[in-house]
Parts: structure tokens; C-alpha cells; sequence
């Protein structure tokens, strides 16, 4: 039951970090965000305690968060692959980190990565959680992020140009997400922890610095747009 219990908070964890990044509403959704992070941590529980597939778990996982992220909160498919992969890769950066933090002090083995349902990994999830919530809270605490993506719901009906810098960009940081989560699966199996951590943040810094390139380009944009109307007026 426990397990089951921060596994919500985990996959809470996962959703509110992206979504107070790319400054998107979460109060609007938070009934659905709720009942999906409820979801994901019985699906999770079933795939690493009962069916004991853990290695198949998290790339099932981020293929249902974005589905959930395209369909509940209706984002855009390419913009809900992004930010996930933003948010898992931050959150792995995070984990990794907190990690040896724990094993500098002799309060967590290497084991606990392999593992599902110990004290040590409760302790590294919840300090996870914990730090997690609070950075979300201090981005929308001070209203600050990214915010080229629009606010759902997003227009399906209008077709997007992936011809785009913009969304090229976009594309590119989410395929090195997938291969950071897939990797991430196999270097967990083989106790790496050193190179969980190193392709994690090439794979943040890569999305962190794609938000800073689209979003001084929406300003850019948005500055010739007015210097035009200026211009007419």
C-alpha cells in the first residue's frame, strides 16, 4: 500500500515539474492530474511488484504521461513528449544526485537502484518528491518559466509545420529524451549510476537550452509584431 502511496506523489512529482516549468495551468486540471498519478502508481506497482517486469515500467510510463498530456490536459503530442522529457530527465538528474549525496554518508548502497520496495528507496524517492515540489512551487511562486508553449487547450484542428526551427528543436531534445529513458533502463540493470547521471543532464541542457533559444525567439517575434503595429498606427 505503501508503495503504491508515493508512487502517486512520484508521479505527481513527474507532472507538476513541467508543467510549473513551462509556466501551464495545473489548478484548471487538477482532478485529472490527480486520478492519473493514482493510475500510473498501480499500473507501476502491477509491472514491478506483481508481474515483476520492471525494465519494461518506465518507457511504458512515458509513453502513457504523454498521452495523458496530449489527451487529459490536450498539449500537443511533440510539446507533451518535450516537456516530459524534460521533466524525466531533470528528475533522473535529480535522483542520481540525491544519490550519492546518500552514499557519501554511507546512508545508501548501489543495490537501492535496482531495487522496488525498500526503505532506501523510499528515502531516495521521497527526498525526491520533496525537493521536486518545492521547485515547482518556487516557479509558480514567482511566476517565472518558459512560455513559448501555449496554454491548453491547444488547436488540433489547426496543422502544425514540424518544418520549423522552433519545432525542430523540439523533436530533436524529445528523441534524446527517448534515448535517455531507454539507456536509463539498461544502465539502472547494470548499477551505473555515474552515467545515469551524465546522460541525464546532457540530455536536460539540451532541452533547457532549446526553451531559451524558442522563448527568446517568441520574444523576438513578439517585439517585431509590435514595432509593425507601431508602424501601420
Amino acid at each position: 500500500m505503501f508503495y503504491i502511496i508515493i508512487g502517486v506523489f512520484d508521479a505527481l512529482a513527474i507532472l507538476l515539474l513541467p508543467l510549473a516549468l513551462y509556466m501551464l495551468p495545473i489548478k484548471d486540471y487538477k482532478y485529472r492530474i490527480i486520478l492519473f498519478a493514482v493510475f500510473i502508481s498501480i499500473l507501476s506497482f502491477v509491472m514491478r511488484i506483481v508481474l515483476n517486469i520492471p525494465k519494461l515500467d518506465l518507457p511504458l510510463q512515458y509513453a502513457l504521461f504523454s498521452i495523458f498530456l496530449r489527451i487529459g490536459l490536450k498539449i500537443k503530442l511533440h510539446w507533451s513528449a518535450f516537456i516530459l522529457g524534460v521533466a524525466i530527465s531533470a528528475y533522473a538528474t535529480m535522483q542520481m544526485a540525491i544519490f550519492y549525496v546518500y552514499s557519501f554518508f554511507d546512508v545508501m548502497q548501489i543495490n537501492v537502484l535496482k531495487e522496488n520496495a525498500t526503505l532506501q528507496v523510499f528515502l531516495l524517492q521521497g527526498t525526491s518528491i520533496l525537493i521536486t515540489y518545492l521547485i515547482a512551487a518556487l516557479f509558480k511562486l514567482y511566476g517565472t518559466g518558459f512560455s513559448f508553449i501555449s496554454a491548453p487547450p491547444h488547436d488540433f484542428i489547426w496543422r502544425e509545420d514540424y518544418n520549423t526551427k522552433e519545432n525542430k528543436m523540439v523533436l530533436i531534445s524529445t528523441l534524446f529524451s527517448a534515448v535517455t529513458i531507454s539507456s536509463g533502463v539498461i544502465l539502472l540493470y547494470y548499477l551505473n549510476p555515474l552515467a545515469i547521471l551524465l546522460v541525464s543532464i546532457f540530455t536536460f541542457a539540451l532541452s533547457y537550452y532549446f526553451s531559451r533559444k524558442s522563448d527568446a525567439e517568441d520574444a523576438r517575434k513578439a517585439l517585431e509584431a509590435y514595432s509593425e503595429r507601431n508602424k501601420k498606427s
